[in-house]
């Protein structure tokens, strides 16, 4: 039988404790909190969970078919597609990192769906034209300032053909992401370049970290202090992210994470924790799977549900497929009715909140707009009502009761 490796703290290990040594005396516990609240993905969970979201949205009947696949590159500003023989074609000899893992999980989503769900090598425009594809779907790893992601649609559009067919409505833009921030995802919604954006992961940034106000507030202050370069302490365009790849570490990370000197407390210099976009060897191995856990009863009380954060066992006939039941009603309750909300605020993917949602609205706890029923605000009552204490009683008896001694009486 062969135990699950529980990966280690990021500030226990050597790597960890060498950087935090960077720090004065009373940065050090604020400094270890970002250390730990860095999220690690593996290999094997980003191919799983992209591959699932971009198979299920191909197939799902999302988007309108033929559809042509692409995975998201950096082009220069005044780039543009099918322009001097310019293509979005990804090179498997010059790709590296997130493009060519992403570009793979594009081939195994082509292997395994029906020809006129994906449009195959569709490199020049004619291809596009001839097979009258429909959709353009982008995909990539993740969405920190969304810059990027942004960048590469406008690139499209600045093809005259490309901009008229979209204009006409005959062709649609959509992306799919594996993790995007609430501020990144925000920009992409609102630059009206995209007519549909699915994300696996929201979040992994500072804005999804369960810290209070005054952690938060500790942390922003620490990276700009220790940042190397003015502006910079936030990540790229103070995305504040948090999510590493096991293929890549992100330019959104604070600076303070990647960079290679800094102003250190260290006679030596600054000891780096990851080698600007890379993973020392061994690191990544060591932490790959690594989450910090997910506080409950912080996020309840965060709500201000101070009642249902501090009952024990979960008390409902509903729990079957769902776990913490209470918790996610306590969530919907406040508001987080979208399905991204609600994976944010209870740490799982947009597909496993999606499912939940499905699920407890088919119990009638929730209406069509994922409000509360009655029945669900009862669910919720009954969480938070305290358990009865049942007393033991004495157990009485027939038989005659005789003293074994007597006290002596005590005179006034």
């Amino acid at each position: 039988m062969h135990t699950q490796y529980v990966p280690p703290r990021p500030s226990e290990t050597r790597r960890g404790i060498e950087w935090l040594k960077n720090f004065a005396p009373g940065d050090v516990e604020t400094a270890q909190l970002l250390l730990n609240s860095l999220c690690f993905v593996s290999g094997t969970m980003f191919r799983q969970e992209l591959f699932a979201r971009l198979a299920a949205v191909l197939a799902d009947g999302h988007i309108e078919t033929p559809a042509a696949l692409y995975s998201v590159q950096s082009y220069d500003p005044p780039g543009t597609m099918f322009h001097d023989h310019v293509t979005p074609v990804v090179s498997s000899a010059s790709s590296m990192g997130s493009e060519l893992v992403v570009q793979n999980i594009i081939g195994a989503v082509r292997g395994s769906l029906v020809p006129r769900v994906d449009i195959r090598d569709a490199a020049e425009l004619c291809i596009l034209r001839q097979r009258r594809v429909r959709s353009l779907v982008f995909v990539s790893d993740q969405a920190g300032s969304g810059r990027e992601c942004e960048e590469y649609a406008r690139t499209w559009l600045r093809n005259k053909t490309i901009r008229s067919w979209k204009s006409l409505k005959l062709v649609k833009l959509y992306l799919v992401l594996f993790t995007a921030s609430a501020s990144g995802l925000h920009r992409l919604r609102n630059s009206g370049l995209y007519d549909g954006i699915w994300v696996v992961r929201h979040g992994m940034d500072f804005a999804s970290a369960q810290w209070n106000d005054a952690e938060r507030s500790r942390i922003r202050t620490l990276c700009e202090k220790y940042a190397r370069r003015e502006g910079e302490g936030l990540g790229w365009e103070g995305s504040q992210g948090l999510a590493v790849f096991e293929h890549t570490v992100p330019n959104n990370l604070p600076s303070i994470l990647r960079q290679r000197r800094g102003p250190s407390r260290r006679p030596d210099g600054w000891a780096a924790f990851f080698q600007h976009r890379t993973a020392p060897p061994g690191l990544m191995q060591e932490l790959v799977g690594y989450a910090p856990a997910h506080d409950r009863a912080r996020g309840l009380r965060a709500l201000g549900q101070q009642r249902l954060a501090h009952a024990g066992e979960i008390r409902t006939h509903y729990r079957s497929g769902v776990r913490n039941l209470a918790e996610i009603l306590g969530h919907l309750a406040a508001g987080h009715r979208h399905a991204e909300q609600l994976a944010r605020a209870v740490s799982v993917s947009v597909p496993t909140a999606e499912e939940v949602i499905v699920q407890i609205r088919g119990w009638g706890l929730i209406d069509a707009q994922s409000r509360l029923t009655d029945a669900g605000w009862a669910e919720l009552r009954a969480a938070k009502a305290k358990p009865r204490r049942v007393l033991q009683q004495l157990q009485g008896s027939q038989e005659p009761y005789y003293p074994h001694s007597l006290r002596e009486s005590r005179w006034p």
